[in-house]
C-alpha cells in the first residue's frame, strides 16, 4: 500500500487542474527568485564593465586602454621575441599579439650627435624606422598606388617634402657622431600613408585606435625631441635588413588587445595573468633604470576592471538585500499555498490519521506530490528570469552565471519542498494527538501584532540616521500589511445587518454578494492583508522607480549644470576681438563702467560661458558663491531635470531674461537654497572691489551647477559692466587670469565634443571637460539605478502572490459554498445570478484591497526620501510621489487577480451529486 501511496503522491500533483496551477506558479516564484540573483550579478557587472571600456577617451594611451605592451631587451633579433609572443598567447582573453620594432639608436648613442636622414632628388628629411606585421592593414594609404612590397611607407608631409612617390627610390643615410662616416643603403617608396592630426604618427584607419594607442611609445624626433619623428614604416624582415645595413638598432615590442566582447569575469581573470606575467618578466630582467632598453609593460586592463568594479560592488551592496528579500517572499508564497494545503485537505488528514498513517510519512508524502510540480516551476522559474534579466535587466551579457543560477534557484526550491514536508507532518501530527476536551483555542491576535509592528518599525526608521538598509526595507511591507489588516475590516462593514432575502430577484444580487462578503472570516481577512500589501508594494516600487528616476536626473543636472563644461583660463580666449585692460595712468583715476568694445563672447548655438566667485553678505560670515550667466542661453543649454524644484529655477530664470536689471539699473538675482536671505528684497555684497546691490528676482532651492552650498545667480553684462577694468571679459595684459572672476567655464548642450567644437576653432585647450555623461556612469547613481529595478521585481513577485492569494481564497470559498450556491439557484435565484453575485464579491473584496493599497502608498509618501534616498546630502531633496503610470498598472493587477478569482470560482459541476461532494 505504501508503494501506491508514494506512486499516486508523485502523480498526484500535476492531477488538480487549477490547484496544480497555483503550486507550479508558487514555485516559479521561487525559483525564479532564487536564480535571478547570480544572472543579474553577471549581468551588472559586465554592464558596467563594457561602459568604463567604452569611456576610455581618444587620447588615452595603452596605460589607460584595454591593452598590453610588453617591451623587453630579450634579444636583437624578431626571431628572439618568440618567447615573449608565446608568453602572451598563452594569457586568457587576448587577441593575437602584434610584434613591432622600432629605431633606438639615437637614444643608445646619447649624448653624441645621432642622424637618420632620408634622401631623394637632392632634399633630405629625417625620420626614424619602425616595423610592422603588415604596413598595408595597418596604414592608411593616399592615392598613388602601392610600391614594391619590399620598401618603406612614408608620411604623407615627408612625401611631398621629398616630391616621391610609390615606386620611387630613396636614401637613407644614418651618421654616428659629429665626424662619423654616414651608412648609407637605398630601398623603394612602398606607399605614402596619411598622419594624423598632428602631422606626425600615422592615421587610424576608420574603426582602429592602434596608432593612436602607440602615442608616447613611438621614437622622438632627433633634433626636436618634443615631436614624435616622422616614421619610415615597413614589415620586420625590410626593416630589420635596413636597420642592419646602417647599424641602426631595433627595440622590440609586443602588444595584444583585450578580445572585443569580454566580460569582467574574463577580462579579471585577464588582468590577473597580465599581473603574473609582469612580475615574471621584472624578476628576470635586470634592473636598468632609465635605460632605453629597460623593460616596459604597458596595460589598462588592470585600471578598467578595478574602475568596474567598483561600480559592481556599489551595486551588488544594494542588491542583495533585496535579492535575499526576493527569496523570501518565494519560500513565502509556497508556505502559504502549503497552509491552504492543509485547509483544504482537512479531512484526508483525518483519514491518514485513523488509518495509522505516521506524521513523518504525511510529510514524505506531501513532499513526493508537490516534488514534480517544484520540479517543473523551478526550471520556468529559472527560465523565466533568465529572460527578464537578459531583456529587462542591466545591458550585460549572461554567460556564466547561468549553471550558478540553477544551483542558487535548486537550493531555493528545495526548501520550499522541505517547508511543504514539515507543514505537512504538522498537520498530521494535530491529528494523530487531538487536544483534551477541556482546551479552549484562543485565536492569535495576529492583526494587532501585524499594526504593532508596522508602527515600531515606521517609528524606527524616521528615528534613525543614514541610508535605510536591510531591515528598514521591510518597513513598506509591514506598513502596507497593517493598512490591510484594517482594511480587512471594511468587507464585514460593507456587508450590513439586513438578513432577509430581497422580494425581488434581481436584487438578491448584490445581497448576496456583500452577505458573502461578510462571512469570511480569518480567511477573508488574511486575503485581503496578502493581496493589500501586494498591490501596494507594486504601487510603491513603480512610484519608488519614478521618484528615484526624477532625483537622480535632477541631482546630475545640479552637479554637472550642461552636458559639458569645460574650465578655461578666461572668456577672452573664446573672442579674438575682445580689448585688452586698459592702462592704468597714475594721473587719472581708473574709467567707471563698461570698457568701450568689451562684450559677451560670440559663441555659437547651444554654448555660453558662465563666471563664478566667491561672495560674502551682511547677513551671515559663510562664503557662497555667485554664478553670472546670460540668462537669454541659460534655459536652452543648462540641464534641467524632471523635477519641480528645478522647474521653478527655470522659471526664475525665464524673470531674470525678461528683466535682468531693475528699475534703477540694480542687476537683479537668484538665490538658491539660501535660507538666510529669506525676506529680504535686496542684498549688498562685495564683487570685485567695490560693493554692488542686488534685487531679489527669486528665491529657488536647487540650480544647475550649484556646488552643495548657497548660491547666487545674476546676469552677467550688467553685473560685469559695473567692474570696469576688472571686467574678466577684457583680455590681460600680462596673461595673468582674472583675480575677480577666476573659475570661467565653456557650458555646450552637446557634451564634451560640444565643449571641444567651440575651443578648437580658437585653438584653446581646456584645462579639464566634464560631462553630464559621466556622471550618470557614476557608481552611486548606477547602484541606485539596478538597486530599483531589482526591487520593482520583487513588487512584481508580491503582486503575484496577491493574485495567487485572490485566487486561491476563490478556489477554496467556491467549493465550500457549492450546496448553498446550487440550493439558491433552485430557489429561484438561477445559476447567473449566483454567478454574477460570486463576482460582484471578488470585485468589491479587490476594490477594498486596491483603495487599501493606495492609502497604504500615501502613508507611505513621509518615509519616501528616508527609505529611497542613498544619497541624503545631495540637492535637490529626493520627493516620494505617486505615478500615474503606477497607478494604472497596479489598477491592472487589481483587474487580473479579480477575473482569474471569478474564473477559478466557477462552478463546473457536472451533476447536483458532484457539487455536494467536498474536496
Amino acid at each position: 500500500m505504501r508503494d501506491r501511496l508514494a506512486v499516486a503522491a508523485v502523480l498526484g500533483g500535476l492531477r488538480q487542474r487549477a490547484w496544480s496551477v497555483l503550486i507550479v506558479t508558487a514555485f516559479l516564484v521561487l525559483g525564479a527568485a532564487g536564480s535571478a540573483g547570480p544572472m543579474f550579478a553577471e549581468a551588472s557587472d559586465n554592464a558596467a564593465f563594457q561602459v568604463r571600456r567604452d569611456e576610455i577617451p581618444a587620447s588615452a594611451r595603452q596605460n589607460d586602454a584595454a591593452v598590453v605592451r610588453v617591451s623587453a631587451d630579450v634579444g636583437p633579433g624578431s626571431i628572439d621575441q618568440e618567447p615573449v609572443l608565446a608568453d602572451l598567447r598563452a594569457v586568457p582573453g587576448l587577441g593575437e599579439p602584434d610584434l613591432t620594432g622600432q629605431s633606438v639608436g639615437a637614444e643608445l648613442a646619447s649624448p653624441q650627435y645621432w642622424g637618420f636622414t632620408v634622401a631623394a632628388g637632392g632634399k633630405q628629411e629625417r625620420g626614424r624606422l619602425f616595423a610592422v606585421q603588415e604596413p598595408g592593414a595597418e596604414l592608411v594609404g593616399t592615392p598613388g598606388g602601392p610600391g614594391g612590397p619590399d620598401g618603406l611607407w612614408l608620411p604623407a608631409p615627408m612625401a611631398a617634402e621629398l616630391g616621391v612617390r610609390a615606386g620611387d627610390q630613396i636614401g637613407l643615410s644614418l651618421r654616428q657622431g659629429a665626424r662619423g662616416t654616414p651608412r648609407t643603403a637605398t630601398t623603394t617608396v612602398s606607399g605614402i600613408y596619411a598622419v594624423d592630426a598632428g602631422g606626425r604618427l600615422p592615421a587610424d584607419s576608420p574603426g582602429s585606435r592602434t596608432w593612436s594607442l602607440r602615442r608616447g611609445d613611438t621614437p622622438p624626433d632627433t633634433e626636436y625631441e618634443t615631436l614624435p619623428a616622422y616614421l619610415l614604416v615597413g614589415d620586420i624582415a625590410t626593416v630589420e635588413r635596413l636597420a642592419k645595413s646602417v647599424d641602426d638598432p631595433l627595440f622590440w615590442s609586443v602588444e595584444a588587445a583585450l578580445t572585443p566582447g569580454s566580460t569582467l569575469a574574463e577580462a579579471r581573470r585577464t588582468a590577473t595573468d597580465i599581473e603574473l606575467l609582469r612580475r615574471q618578466y621584472a624578476g628576470a630582467l635586470p634592473d636598468q633604470g632609465d635605460d632605453p632598453l629597460a623593460l616596459r609593460f604597458a596595460t589598462g586592463i588592470s585600471r578598467i576592471v578595478a574602475t568596474a568594479q567598483v561600480t559592481t560592488e556599489a551595486v551588488r551592496q544594494r542588491t542583495r538585500p533585496v535579492e535575499w528579500a526576493a527569496i523570501s517572499i518565494g519560500l513565502a508564497s509556497v508556505l502559504a499555498v502549503a497552509l491552504l494545503s492543509a485547509r483544504r485537505r482537512e479531512r484526508e488528514l483525518r483519514h491518514a490519521a485513523a488509518v495509522g498513517l505516521s506524521p513523518v510519512r504525511v510529510g514524505g508524502l506531501w513532499l513526493l506530490e508537490f516534488l514534480l510540480p517544484a520540479v517543473l516551476g523551478a526550471a520556468l522559474g529559472w527560465f523565466v528570469a533568465w529572460q527578464l534579466v537578459a531583456r529587462l535587466g542591466p545591458p550585460g551579457v549572461v554567460e556564466e552565471s547561468l549553471a550558478p543560477a540553477a544551483r542558487s534557484g535548486g537550493a531555493a526550491v528545495l526548501a520550499g519542498l522541505a517547508s511543504v514536508a514539515v507543514v505537512g507532518a504538522v498537520a498530521a501530527s494535530r491529528r494523530v494527538r487531538p487536544a483534551p476536551p477541556a482546551t479552549m483555542r484562543r485565536a492569535l491576535p495576529w492583526g494587532s501584532m501585524v499594526v504593532i509592528a508596522a508602527l515600531v518599525g515606521a517609528g524606527g526608521l524616521v528615528s534613525a540616521g543614514g541610508p535605510a538598509g536591510g531591515v528598514d526595507l521591510l518597513v513598506p511591507l509591514l506598513v502596507l500589511a497593517a493598512v490591510g489588516v484594517v482594511a480587512g475590516w471594511l468587507p464585514g462593514r460593507l456587508a450590513g445587518g439586513r438578513a432577509q432575502l430581497p422580494r425581488s430577484p434581481g436584487r438578491a444580487v448584490l445581497w448576496l454578494a456583500r452577505r458573502r462578503l461578510g462571512s469570511g472570516g480569518t480567511e477573508r481577512r488574511l486575503t485581503v492583508v496578502v493581496v493589500t500589501a501586494g498591490l501596494g508594494m507594486l504601487l510603491f516600487a513603480l512610484s519608488a522607480v519614478h521618484s528615484t528616476e526624477i532625483s537622480a536626473d535632477d541631482r546630475i543636472a545640479v552637479a554637472a549644470g550642461a552636458e559639458g563644461t569645460g574650465v578655461l583660463e578666461g572668456s577672452w580666449q573664446l573672442d579674438e576681438a575682445a580689448p585688452v585692460v586698459p592702462k592704468e595712468d597714475p594721473m587719472k583715476p581708473l574709467p567707471k563702467g563698461p570698457v568701450p568694445g568689451v562684450r559677451m563672447p560670440p559663441l555659437p548655438e547651444g554654448s555660453m560661458v558662465v563666471w563664478r566667485t566667491d561672495v560674502r553678505t551682511l547677513l551671515d560670515d559663510d562664503q557662497k558663491d555667485l554664478l553670472l550667466i546670460d540668462p537669454a542661453r541659460f534655459a536652452d543649454i543648462a540641464l534641467w531635470g524632471r523635477g519641480a524644484d528645478l522647474a521653478a529655477a527655470r522659471e526664475a530664470v525665464a524673470s531674470l531674461a525678461a528683466r535682468p536689471v531693475d528699475e534703477v539699473g540694480r542687476s537683479r538675482i537668484i538665490t538658491v537654497a539660501d535660507p538666510v536671505s529669506d525676506g529680504e528684497s535686496t542684498l549688498r555684497m562685495q564683487v570685485g572691489f567695490e560693493d554692488q546691490n542686488f534685487e531679489v528676482a527669486g528665491r529657488v532651492r536647487a540650480f544647475p551647477g550649484q556646488r552643495g552650498r548657497p548660491m547666487y545667480v545674476a546676469a552677467a553684462d550688467p553685473t560685469l559692466g559695473r567692474l570696469g577694468v576688472d571686467d574678466p571679459r577684457l583680455r590681460p595684459r600680462n596673461q595673468v587670469a582674472n583675480q575677480v572672476f577666476p573659475q570661467v567655464q565653456i557650458w555646450s548642450s552637446a557634451g564634451a565634443d560640444g565643449v571641444a567644437a567651440v575651443a578648437a576653432p580658437h585653438g584653446v585647450q581646456p584645462e579639464r571637460i566634464d560631462s553630464a555623461a559621466s556622471l550618470r556612469q557614476a557608481s552611486d547613481y548606477v547602484a541606485t539605478s539596478r538597486a530599483r529595478g531589482y526591487q520593482l521585481a520583487i513588487a512584481g513577485y508580491l503582486a503575484l502572490l496577491a493574485i495567487l492569494t485572490l485566487s486561491i481564497y476563490a478556489q477554496r470559498t467556491a467549493a465550500l459554498r457549492r450546496p448553498a450556491d446550487l440550493m439558491l439557484a433552485r430557489v429561484g435565484l438561477g445559476h447567473r445570478r449566483v454567478g454574477r453575485a460570486r463576482a460582484v464579491e471578488f470585485v468589491l473584496l479587490s476594490l477594498v484591497a486596491l483603495a487599501a493599497a493606495v492609502a497604504g502608498v500615501l502613508a507611505l509618501a513621509p518615509l519616501g526620501a528616508r527609505l529611497l534616498d542613498d544619497q541624503p546630502g545631495l540637492l535637490p531633496r529626493l520627493l516620494f510621489t505617486l505615478s500615474p503610470t503606477a497607478l494604472v498598472v497596479t489598477a491592472g493587477a487589481a483587474v487580473v487577480a479579480t477575473l482569474l478569482a471569478v474564473f477559478v470560482a466557477r462552478d463546473r459541476s457536472s451533476s447536483e451529486e458532484a457539487a455536494y461532494r467536498d474536496e
